[in-house]
């Protein structure tokens, strides 16, 4: 994935104040709970990782989980194309 896409997929966790480390460390976790995950608790799975944390990184978390479930593929054509 190229840096540009990259730094706009985590850019609402810069914006609400976190540091690159603790940005990994949150990717990290959604992949974990991602690959573990049974499709019925995913959605849940993916709020958990955040539950600890204050209302704006939870916020910029669940922006960052759409720009994920949502981007066009590279190209920038959508999904259905």
């Amino acid at each position: 994935m190229p840096r540009e896409q990259t730094d706009w997929l985590v850019q609402p966790l810069v914006e609400a104040g976190l540091a690159p480390a603790e940005i990994r460390v949150l990717v990290t976790r959604l992949c974990f709970e991602v690959i573990v995950a049974d499709d019925a608790g995913t959605g849940a799975r993916l709020l958990d990782v955040v539950a600890d944390r204050q209302p704006a990184v939870r916020s910029a978390w669940l922006e960052v989980v759409d720009r994920l479930l949502t981007r066009p593929p590279a190209g920038g054509r959508s999904a259905e194309h």
